[in-house]
């Protein structure tokens, strides 16, 4: 959910709530929905091409329960503004507009500001969040959702299969999740391993979701780190059903990234999860945290830099002493090695 490229300052709760309470001009009318089954928190930054496919897969449900649409635009320069306002004048028992009169993301290098304040803004015992370059393809794909939690009270949020498009084009290019991760009840060492929930499928029980404090404010990733939070509270399930399309376009920040850039973002959010998860989490993250460390020595020793090598190899060595896990390098190779005798 990143929007921007420079690293900013950690901002304080306090600081936070003032900038979101400052630059947040609300476009709602009286005749919004009073009680909400469902929030859809559509999060938004010069999407101009694309926001109108995003509202209108939302608008295309069919349901027998009440919904309500929060689009938090965070300053948009390229007329998505306009197009949002437009919906919402059209759909004023619908849809909720959060303006942003400044852009928040340039607090904080990222679009989270403007996920925190749409996200609060929900009132549903349900939230869908998605950002306005994806789009839902599936018409019961609310309907759908809202009926598996309803019947599965401790599970803690619902996903399901989506495709991967480029665009321009809208090409198919895959499946998402992997196919050995579309199962009922994703295991949680699963996830420690890869983020294999799409953030455009999720459901999620609103009163579950984690607090979004200064650390978590501060992660160049978002969803990950708030689905494993959610892991803490309840089960994940997995619909085998497709309903929505993720765009992978020049835009996508993460996508873009060089991996050393991405190889530091998960190891930060490896050592926010650390200090949050339950205690039969804890050794998942720290196994995370090594091998991150370990992707980073050996991504330095590629870039023929000895120093900038031997510094992160140190920084991995310290790591397993500190974990108690000297031998970890030698445990993971030989748990790679019997995967692989077994596959054959």
């Amino acid at each position: 959910m990143d929007a921007f490229e420079t690293n900013k300052p950690e901002l304080t709760r306090e600081r936070i709530q003032t900038l979101i309470r400052q630059h947040t001009v609300q476009v709602a009318e009286a005749s919004l929905i009073e009680r909400p089954k469902v929030s859809v928190a559509l999060i938004t930054f010069n999407h101009s091409q694309f926001i109108a496919q995003a509202l209108d897969g939302v608008l295309m449900q069919q349901m027998d329960f009440p919904y309500e649409i929060v689009v938090g635009d965070d300053a948009s320069t390229d007329g998505t503004t306009e197009i949002v306002l437009e919906y919402q004048r059209r759909h004023p028992e619908r849809i909720k507009v959060l303006r942003a009169t400044e852009n928040l993301g340039k607090y904080t290098g990222n679009g989270r500001l403007n996920l925190l304040r749409s996200v609060a803004a929900c009132r549903g015992e349900y939230l869908a969040i998605f950002e306005g370059d994806d789009y839902w393809t599936d018409p019961r794909k609310l309907a759908v959702q809202v009926g598996f939690l309803d019947q599965n009270p401790e599970c803690a949020l619902c996903h399901h299969k989506v495709d991967y498009v480029r665009w321009p084009g809208d090409q198919k290019l895959r499946e998402f999740p992997p196919l050995r991760y579309r199962k009922l009840r994703l295991d949680p060492r699963e996830l420690a391993l890869l983020n294999c929930i799409q953030t455009c499928s999720v459901l999620i029980r609103r009163a579950w979701m984690p607090q979004f404090d200064e650390g978590l404010v501060g992660l160049r990733l978002a969803d990950w780190p708030l689905f494993v939070m959610l892991s803490q509270r309840g089960w994940i399930g997995y619909l085998d059903r497709k309903m929505a399309c993720y765009r992978v376009h020049a835009g996508n920040v993460w996508n873009n990234r060089p991996a050393e850039f991405k190889l530091q973002a998960l190891g930060k959010m490896a050592e926010y999860l650390l200090m949050r998860v339950n205690e039969d989490s804890k050794d998942l993250w720290r196994d995370t945290i090594l091998a991150v460390a370990f992707k980073e020595a050996a991504l330095a020793a590629r870039s023929l830099s000895p120093g900038d090598f031997w510094r992160k190899l140190s920084r991995f060595v310290r790591r397993c002493i500190e974990f108690k896990k000297p031998f970890w390098i030698f445990n993971r190779l030989w748990v790679y090695y019997q995967a692989h005798n077994q596959a054959e």
